[in-house]
Order: C-alpha cells, then sequence, then structure tokens
C-alpha cells in the first residue's frame, strides 16, 4: 500500500455514524497531539473491522493529573497510512521508526458533559462504543454496557430477594445530610450498605470522611457495612450470606420497608 494512501473518508454526523473508537494514550505529548495537533495513530497492523465517526481517548496513570478518565472526543475527519517517522520526526532513533501505522485526522475536541473515570481499574485497550452512551456515561464500563458497582450490587440484593432503598437520602433539616449506596430497613435495626471503589475510597481525606460518617450513622442507630469491589463482584454470593445473617439477628426485613 502506498504511502499516505487514504483509507477511510468519515462524515461523523450525530444520529448517522455515531460509532466511537476508544483508543489509549501514555504519555502527555502524544495526549497533546490529540487535543492541540488533531490527530491519533494507531500501529497498522491493526485493522479496522468498523467505520468510526469518532474518537475518545483513555489517557493512561503516566499522563498524570490528566490521566485516569476519558474528558473529550473529536470527529475522525479520515484516515491515513503513514510511517511513524513521518508522524513523529524527532523520534527517529525509536525501535519502530520505520513501522506503519494509521494517523486519525480529526476535528476540534468536543467536551464531554462528565468526566469518564476507570474507578475500577479495568484494563482499556482499542474498543468501540456509540456516541450516545459516551455522552452518558461516568465510568468505562458503561461504554461497553457493564454496569457500575452500585448497579452490580442493586441485581444482586434484587435476585437475593432483599427489600431495600437505593440512593436513600438522610435528611438534616431541609437537606440531604448523607446519601446512602442502600438502606435496608428491619424489625429491630437499620442497615446501611456501602459500595466502595477501592481507589476512591483510599484515598486518605475519603477514609476521614467515612469514618466521621459511621460514626454518625452508629449514633443515629445504624448498622453500617462496607462491601468492597472484590467482594460485590467476585464474592457476591459470601457477601449476600453475610448481609441476610445481618437481617435475621436484627429481626427480619420489616413489612414498612421505607
Amino acid at each position: 500500500m502506498p504511502e499516505d494512501k487514504i483509507i477511510l473518508k468519515c462524515r461523523a454526523r450525530p444520529g448517522q455514524n455515531d460509532l466511537v473508537l476508544i483508543g489509549v494514550v501514555k504519555r502527555e505529548k502524544d495526549l497533546d497531539h490529540v487535543e492541540t495537533d488533531h490527530w491519533y495513530r494507531i500501529p497498522a497492523r491493526i485493522s479496522f473491522r468498523k467505520s468510526p465517526g469518532y474518537l475518545a481517548v483513555y489517557p493512561t496513570s503516566r499522563c498524570g493529573s490528566r490521566g485516569g478518565g476519558i474528558s473529550f472526543y473529536s470527529p475522525i475527519r479520515r484516515i491515513i497510512r503513514v510511517r511513524r517517522i513521518d508522524l513523529l520526526p524527532e523520534e527517529n532513533h525509536h525501535p519502530r521508526a520505520e513501522e506503519w501505522y494509521w494517523k486519525l485526522e480529526l476535528g476540534e475536541p468536543q467536551k464531554l458533559p462528565r468526566r469518564i473515570r476507570n474507578r475500577l481499574r479495568r484494563r482499556i485497550t482499542f474498543a468501540y462504543t456509540t456516541r450516545n452512551k459516551l455522552l452518558n456515561s461516568s465510568e468505562m464500563g458503561e461504554l461497553f454496557g457493564i454496569p457500575p458497582l452500585e448497579e452490580i450490587m442493586r441485581r444482586t440484593l434484587v435476585k437475593a430477594g432483599i427489600a431495600h432503598s437505593a440512593q436513600f437520602c438522610l435528611m438534616h433539616g431541609s437537606r440531604c445530610r448523607y446519601r446512602l449506596d442502600f438502606a435496608i430497613f428491619c424489625r429491630k435495626g437499620k442497615i446501611a450498605l456501602e459500595c466502595d471503589h477501592s481507589r476512591w475510597h483510599q484515598r486518605p481525606a475519603r477514609k476521614k470522611k467515612d469514618r466521621e460518617r459511621d460514626r454518625w450513622l452508629k449514633r443515629n442507630g445504624w448498622t453500617v457495612i462496607h462491601l468492597t469491589e472484590e467482594e460485590i463482584i467476585k464474592k457476591s454470593v459470601q457477601s449476600i450470606k453475610i448481609i441476610k445473617t445481618l437481617i435475621r439477628t436484627s429481626g427480619g426485613i420489616s413489612r414498612n420497608n421505607h
């Protein structure tokens, strides 16, 4: 195939070509190429089984404060085949300098309504999603139809037949003081069930807030259960047994479940 041959002309129009390619960048320099210079590269050994209209890149933690989530996406104008050295002439001694790459020429980046984070630290590779999912997701798994942690827990509770109230708000006057992931009301007590994202809940500031919150809940008659990602995703059977045991010792589910 000759150099600079156009393999795909793209006309990204909402509602027509809504397919989004999710790419990965591991260097801030490469993130700048996407955001400022409006191009992205993919090794030519990777074939395009589909024709995407947009590109969204996930910068890894190597990109510093800009890493760990998707913040914008760009329309793809066309895709051409070039050598790496032609894209990055200053890296002429790179071991892959003479190899072929797909150059995705991009339009102006468009900021997402919210940053799409990778709280579960999923391994991200080249994949496809839709523009609708991109605009409505807040967690990486949602882009590919994988529900967030709280939704996994909700489905597990429903399957186990445990009545609960999701995102239950504890009012203090006219405002919501605390919002529980799940509240389970029993005849002899109340259970606050919290889903702890490993990365988020390990931060010192978050730990301090969690301790203060737990103390307040216990003073006000709540029994607090914290479940980790592993306990929710990989050890759900054991977790449900713990919850059911606590429900039994609390007199069973209240008929007047709030």
